[in-house]
């Protein structure tokens, strides 16, 4: 696939320039082959290809403060974007390009404490700020980096550079969000390796044959018979194919409440959801006191979100990927929401949220304990298989209109329900559809009558285990 980018000759964009070998332009050439585009600046109409980076209406709402603080407030990120000058115990620049932080520049009149004095410093180029070069960065460095891809995700931006402001309370705040970057002759440096790391991984994207691998680790709660949380590290260590999950408190302390499972991955289906059913057998022979709930969904007890992530191996993050998944999986998953579920909205399960995994793949965390029941998890799986492995043929973004992501984040299904048979549609025209159309089609019927979980039932009653196992079985089949 051929590159294109984009721009109007925006100033020190000529720095970039000299240093890329991607093809560019003030206009594109009148015949061209199937490219991304990515548009630097917005002074060209947006034009339809397969890939776009960047997009200019995105980049116009970006450019007005009012709604780039709503929208950002949506998706759970604090802003200041008026410009008033406040205090603020850390101050970070951070340029992002397609789904990574680049590097990190630090306020230089911001003390610095402990290990986190740097190793060594870039000369100051961004207005007071020094490039930090350390080993290990601080926990709200870290935090900021997160924040500001967070960040430009959620204005629809696949590029830009950010400023965060750390409070003395811990709390972050965005103060800046440059969807055309000011360059300097570092970020031009670091603008360029991206756009040619990403130009390598869009060609070799295209040559991948192997089939992805599909795992999870979804989360449970235990309660007792006084409605109240027994911590599953009672009964569980962190690590293993059964172990315990943190939450962090707002001092920052970790606790373990929560219960996790951790099957091995694989290609098939039915083969991950047998290793799932089997750490959930392991789990009640380690979880001694069988008279404990087992609960599952967004929020079935106030305060102790749950999760149900996906991990991804041999496939390409990319914000294509990530948006699909949003718009194909997590948009139609709140249709069978439990009314709890949407109050882990938006601090978790905010739209777009991943993490890079050491082995390669990524894992991607938008989505609620989907382990309520053997139906809805398997038709998770199905649409999560059909999504990784074809992604670039499902078009539809429902999620790019605020309302609909507000619908999203409120659990409004009235709003949603209407863009189901669309977005079905999609699926049903993918190749592999048939392969999983009996799973698909019982979760389909689910969605359409709005069926929701009961995130306040035993989890162990629909998967057939503990007190409630019936017949074991080496497939599940409830």
């Amino acid at each position: 696939m051929r590159i294109w980018l984009l721009h109007s000759n925006e100033p020190t964009l000529q720095l970039l320039l000299d240093r890329i070998h991607i093809p560019h332009g003030t206009r594109l050439p009148a015949r061209l082959e199937s490219t991304c585009l990515i548009y630097w600046g917005c002074f060209h109409p947006h034009r339809q290809e397969p890939l776009t980076l960047q997009p200019v209406k995105n980049q116009l709402r970006a450019a007005a403060l009012d709604k780039a603080a709503v929208q950002l407030r949506l998706h759970g990120i604090q802003s200041e974007l008026d410009g008033k000058r406040q205090h603020f115990s850390y101050e970070y620049m951070i340029p992002v390009f397609h789904l990574q932080a680049l590097a990190l520049f630090q306020k230089k009149t911001a003390a610095f404490y402990g290990r986190q004095l740097p190793t060594s410093m870039q000369k100051p180029e961004l207005g007071g700020f020094e490039e930090i070069v350390v080993e290990t960065l601080s926990y709200h460095a870290v935090r900021s980096k997160r924040e500001a891809v967070k960040a430009l995700y959620a204005l629809g931006l696949d590029y830009g550079v950010v400023r965060i402001g750390v409070r003395s309370s811990g709390e972050l705040a965005v103060l800046e969000v440059q969807a055309v970057p000011e360059l300097t002759v570092r970020l031009a440096e670091l603008f360029a390796e991206a756009l040619q790391r990403f130009a390598d991984e869009l060609a070799s994207s295209y040559l991948q044959k192997e089939e992805v691998m599909l795992g999870a680790d979804p989360e449970f709660l235990l309660r007792d018979q006084r409605g109240k949380v027994v911590f599953a590290s009672k009964f569980l260590e962190k690590e293993g194919a059964v172990g315990c999950d943190a939450i962090v408190l707002p001092s920052f302390r970790k606790i373990y409440p929560l219960a996790e499972l951790r099957p091995e991955p694989s290609m098939e289906l039915d083969r991950l959801l047998n290793h799932l059913h089997r750490t959930m057998h392991q789990a009640t022979r380690r979880i001694t006191d069988s008279s404990l709930e087992w609960l599952a969904g967004g929020m079935p007890v106030k305060g102790f979100p749950l999760g149900g992530h996906l991990h991804f191996s041999g496939a390409w993050l990319n914000h294509e990927l990530l948006r699909v998944l949003d718009n194909y999986l997590a948009l139609p998953l709140v249709l069978i929401e439990d009314t709890t579920t949407a109050d882990r909205k938006p601090k978790y399960g905010f739209l777009g949220d991943f993490r890079k995994q050491r082995h390669g793949g990524f894992e991607y965390r938008v989505l609620p304990s989907w382990l309520v029941s053997p139906r809805v998890t398997r038709g998770v799986f199905a649409i999560a298989k059909l999504v990784v492995t074809h992604y670039r043929l499902l078009p539809a973004r429902p999620l790019e209109d605020s309302v609909i992501q507000a619908a999203y984040y409120e659990g409004n299904k009235s709003l949603i329900r209407p863009l189901l048979p669309a977005l079905w549609n999609d699926l049903v025209r993918l190749p592999s559809y048939r392969k999983h159309e009996v799973a698909l089609n019982t979760f389909k019927s689910m969605l359409l009558r709005m069926q929701a979980w009961d995130e306040q039932r035993d989890i162990r009653r629909n998967w057939q285990i503990g007190p409630f196992h019936r017949k074991e079985e080496s497939t599940v089949h409830s």
